[in-house]
Formats: structure tokens, C-alpha cells, sequence
């Protein structure tokens, strides 16, 4: 049993833990944002709806994350992230763009915290299996050209002779 265990290249289990990593990652940020939703979803109907967004998106490419890891998915969950993040600094920072929120200087908001844990995990995470994914997809360089008198065309053949 151990020696099928060895079989495994590094590289297939790396991407299976970061695959189950992301994935735990995106369900708990999708999570947050379901505890957090009720107190959203009245007052203030733009931020409920992003909320809804985060789920869903989190859900979906959860869900793609676990069927096949590919550089678009750890892209989208990446910007997902980013967005979340992005979001976050918005509703803290600038008064009235989403409404009468009282969140303005709220940056000790328990649930806000976690949110900022996971989506910087995701992101570095997802800047990670980006950059892996791109080397090897990258098209081999050509090789150089040969030098001096190599690089001539050899003569060709001839009927006449």
C-alpha cells in the first residue's frame, strides 16, 4: 500500500492540496458572507446583492476548483478575492457611495476580519497556482540560431552532372 502511495508525483499532490486549500477557502468566505447577509439584505440592497454575488461566484468556482484545477479558475477565485477585499475597503472608507451603512472606520468588525484572512490566503494562493499554471503552459523558446557557417544552407543536389 505504501508503494502505491509513492507512486504520486510532488507536483500532482502540491496541486491537490492547494486545490482542497482553495476550496476550503471559498466555501468559508462564502460562509462569512451568509452570516453576514441578513443584516444587509434591508437597509441596504446594494451591498445584500454583492453579498449574493460573493456566494454564488464563491459556490460556482468552488465547485469548478474541485472538478479540474486550471489557471482560470485560480484567476477567478483570485479576483473573487480581490473583489470581496475590495469591497470591504470601499464600505469602510467612503461615506454614502453605498448608502447610510454605519461601517465607515469599522475596521475591527469580527466577521470583516476572517473575510480579510481568507481572501488574502485565496489571493496568494491563487497569484501561486496562476504563475505555476503559466510556466508550464508557456510555449518552449525556439532554439538559437546556428552559428556562422553552419547556419548556411547546405548545397543542394543536382540532376545535372
Amino acid at each position: 500500500m505504501h508503494d502505491r502511495l509513492a507512486v504520486t508525483p510532488p507536483a500532482q499532490a502540491t496541486d491537490l492540496v492547494a486545490r482542497a486549500v482553495g476550496a476550503v477557502a471559498l466555501v468559508t468566505l462564502a460562509m462569512i458572507h451568509v452570516v453576514d447577509l441578513p443584516g444587509t439584505l434591508g437597509p441596504l440592497p446594494l451591498v445584500g446583492a454583492g453579498y449574493l454575488g460573493i456566494i454564488a461566484t464563491a459556490a460556482v468556482v468552488g465547485g469548478m476548483m474541485i472538478a479540474r484545477s486550471h489557471r482560470l479558475v485560480w484567476a477567478a477565485a483570485g479576483l473573487l478575492a480581490a473583489g470581496a477585499m475590495g469591497g470591504y475597503v470601499l464600505t469602510r472608507t467612503i461615506s454614502g457611495f453605498l448608502g447610510d451603512h454605519g461601517d465607515v472606520g469599522n475596521w475591527r468588525c469580527p466577521l470583516g476580519l476572517a473575510a480579510l484572512s481568507v481572501e488574502t490566503v485565496l489571493i496568494l494562493l491563487a497569484a501561486w497556482q496562476v504563475r505555476v499554471r503559466t510556466r508550464r503552459s508557456a510555449p518552449l523558446p525556439l532554439p538559437e540560431p546556428l552559428p556562422g557557417p553552419a547556419r548556411q544552407r547546405a548545397p543542394g543536389y543536382s540532376h545535372a552532372g
